[in-house]
């Protein structure tokens, strides 16, 4: 079969067309990877890369003066015991470190330390809708301020507004030190808020909060029905001491009864065989015909 012949123009300037990235990285893969895979797996697989690449890559009118692009986790990256930075998968999201709202509030005089707050909530919030989470230590990095200088200022914010600010720690249920389960108890038992409309507020799922609920309802059984103290609760819970010392704290901040207790966590706690019994607070009471015909529920731990 005779080819067509080329053009003068087409012989000029068809090399030009492959000066390019896409076809520097096919060649690369080739030369250094040749049994990756045949010439349709490569370009497939250059593609790929290159759409990752892109993600990390805004042009200036894309980004206003004051902001920047930086790789947070993705929200919906299941969190795993001794999981590396290296194996959770990340996006890249706009933080706005400054803009004309701060110039503006430094015109009036506002104090610096509560514009920075403002500016830390921001770039937390911005980093969640864009579907990434931020960390303490991404925070300190971005704006430069030490570790526990940024988490002063959250904890601050948090508790003066009942704010939850989404973080890593807080969306991952991730550390000991962060305070969303004081805000998710204060939602439930003194704004009365649903779960659903709660874990929405949080940025956590119901069925994490319907467990901090349950935690709470185990510290009050322990310590106020059973008299036990709290490093006894701790034990026989499995929890931290500081955790149980803060349900504690909040029973009686919040004059929790047991009523209250367990109407709202959907539970009732009681002493069966020395185990703690589950049921739930709304079953019906059997009668005395099928009292020993009740399904004994799974006894919880401690």
């Amino acid at each position: 079969m005779i080819r067509p012949k080329l053009s003068d123009r087409e012989t000029q300037y068809r090399p030009q067309a492959g000066k390019t990235l896409h076809q520097a990285l096919i060649h690369f893969i080739t030369r250094e990877f040749p049994r990756l895979g045949g010439p349709w797996v490569i370009e497939l697989f250059v593609d790929k890369l290159l759409q990752v690449v892109d993600s990390y890559r805004w042009a200036r009118d894309r980004l206003a003066p004051g902001q920047t692009v930086w790789p947070a986790v993705a929200v919906d990256e299941s969190p795993g015991y001794r999981k590396s930075i290296w194996a959770t998968r990340q996006v890249p999201v706009v933080v706005t470190i400054a803009n004309q709202d701060d110039v503006a509030e430094l015109r009036l005089g506002t104090p610096m330390t509560q514009i920075l707050q403002r500016a830390l909530v921001r770039a937390a919030n911005d980093a969640y809708a864009q579907g990434g989470v931020l960390t303490m230590a991404d925070l300190s990095l971005l704006f430069y301020r030490s570790h526990s200088r940024i988490a002063e200022l959250i904890r601050q914010y948090e508790k003066e507004t009942g704010q939850v600010v989404p973080r890593r720690g807080n969306v991952h249920d991730m550390g000991r030190t962060i305070t969303h389960k004081r805000v998710i108890c204060h939602k439930a038992y003194v704004e009365g808020k649903p779960t659903h409309l709660i874990a929405q507020e949080a940025f956590h799922s119901p069925e994490a909060v319907d467990h901090y609920l349950l935690d709470l309802a185990r510290v009050y059984f322990a310590t106020v029905q059973r008299g036990m103290t709290p490093d006894q609760t701790a034990f026989a819970m499995q929890r931290p001491l500081s955790i149980v010392k803060g349900y504690v704290d909040m029973i009686h901040e919040f004059g929790l009864d047991e009523k209250r207790v367990y109407e709202r966590a959907g539970v009732h706690l009681e002493m069966c065989n020395d185990h703690i019994e589950l049921s739930s607070v709304n079953a019906a009471e059997p009668d005395a015909t099928t009292q020993n015909e009740r399904r004994e529920q799974k006894p919880v731990e401690g």
